[in-house]
């Protein structure tokens, strides 16, 4: 089942058995309330969730858990799933308070004079529905996880080998989000802009053609910057300038045989790869001999495996494929990243997990700009 579907039902399901718990518990409270003449059972009876309500329950908490899979797994917007835990847990939180607490109280208070011995009994009654005590104790810390994630670092998990071998699959990295100014939650509007990204920043970012999906690349021209790229003989040229690279040595892995280099951009070395076998060719190139020059509020990014990196260098082609606009009247519109659409810098590796079965590994600790 589609991901979008799940969540969107998943938030129903929270809200209608919030609804469907919050009207019953208030019914059974106010009958209860002017009441003074309790046994244990009784009282036990008045707070036990029907049938319907620990199914709905426990019907979200396995597509809660689904959920959150896929959001390690990178298919997911794990922001959206936090905005929404954080706006029904709170709901919830300051619904009872209001509603129910009060009422609440008044009957844990005729209690202790109807029942003999209720404060040793007392303990072992769960006196708030599931659902609203989950929400009473997860409600702060989903608040406070959201906000260090919006404003100010947020993890994510490299899904593919474009940025190798910078960043292999399977790294978990911290983005700095506040690091080219502080950005609204979801939005991703800039509220206080503070620096601009750079040449040879590594950036996460949502591109073009798939503005729902977060990709991280490295930033290779900034507005103004002239970009030109052989392809034939793999050769970027910065302003009129081939950039330099200075061979390292030659790498196989379990997904192909690479050479390695060490990239010279704007005073900033980091290493790249290019197949042994030479440059495979796109379907959707579209940098011109000329090149092009890179406008206003935009970037140009690349991946540091330059031969397995759907990048810059092919997203407008992709765009006038699928349009139909071969004589460009789009303005190259898909060619770059819109400054608006760039979440944050990365900035360290925390952790690598690859496989399921392997475990974590912290072997890869470490800032993406020292990393060997």
């Amino acid at each position: 089942m589609n991901v979008i579907v799940i969540f969107w039902t998943c938030l129903a399901l929270t809200l209608v058995l919030a609804v469907l718990t919050l009207v019953r518990h208030r019914a059974r409270l106010r009958a209860g309330v002017e009441r003074t003449d309790w046994t244990l059972d009784e009282l036990k009876a008045l707070f036990e969730p029907g049938i319907d309500e620990k199914a709905l329950g426990y019907l979200l908490l396995f597509m809660l858990a689904w959920l959150v899979v896929q959001t390690i797994l990178a298919s997911f917007d794990f922001a959206l799933v936090m905005a929404a835990a954080c706006l029904a847990t709170g709901l919830v939180w300051a619904a009872d308070a209001f509603l129910l607490q009060p009422m609440r109280r008044q009957v844990l208070t005729n209690a202790t004079t109807s029942i003999k011995g209720f404060d040793a009994k007392h303990p072992p009654i769960n006196t708030e529905p599931g659902v609203i005590d989950n929400s009473r104790a997860f409600f702060p810390v989903l608040l406070i996880v959201f906000l260090l994630r919006s404003f100010m670092f947020e993890p994510f998990k490299i899904p593919s080998g474009s940025m190798k071998p910078t960043l292999e699959v399977g790294d978990f990295i911290l983005v700095n989000r506040f690091t080219y100014g502080l950005r609204m939650p979801i939005t991703n509007d800039v509220v206080i802009p503070i620096n601009e990204p750079q040449r040879g920043d590594v950036i996460v970012f949502r591109p073009p053609h798939l503005p729902n999906t977060n990709y991280i690349k490295r930033v290779i021209g900034v507005p103004g910057d002239l970009i030109q790229y052989d392809y034939g003989r793999r050769i970027l040229t910065l302003n009129g300038e081939p950039v330099e690279l200075t061979f390292d040595r030659r790498v196989t892995d379990d997904e192909g045989r690479y050479i390695r280099y060490t990239e010279h951009l704007d005073g900033m070395d980091h290493s790249i790869y290019l197949n042994q076998a030479g440059p495979s060719r796109q379907p959707y190139e579209w940098l011109p001999s000329e090149g092009v020059v890179v406008p206003e509020g935009h970037y140009f990014v690349m991946g540091d495996n330059r031969d397995s990196s759907l990048d810059a260098r092919y997203w407008e082609g992709l765009r006038r494929g699928m349009q139909g606009d071969f004589s460009n009247s789009g303005n190259n519109a898909w060619g770059f990243v819109d400054e608006n659409e760039i979440l944050g810098e990365a900035v360290a590796i925390w952790m690598h997990w690859r496989y399921l079965l392997d475990g974590p590994s912290f072997a890869r600790f470490g800032g993406i700009y020292t990393k060997d």
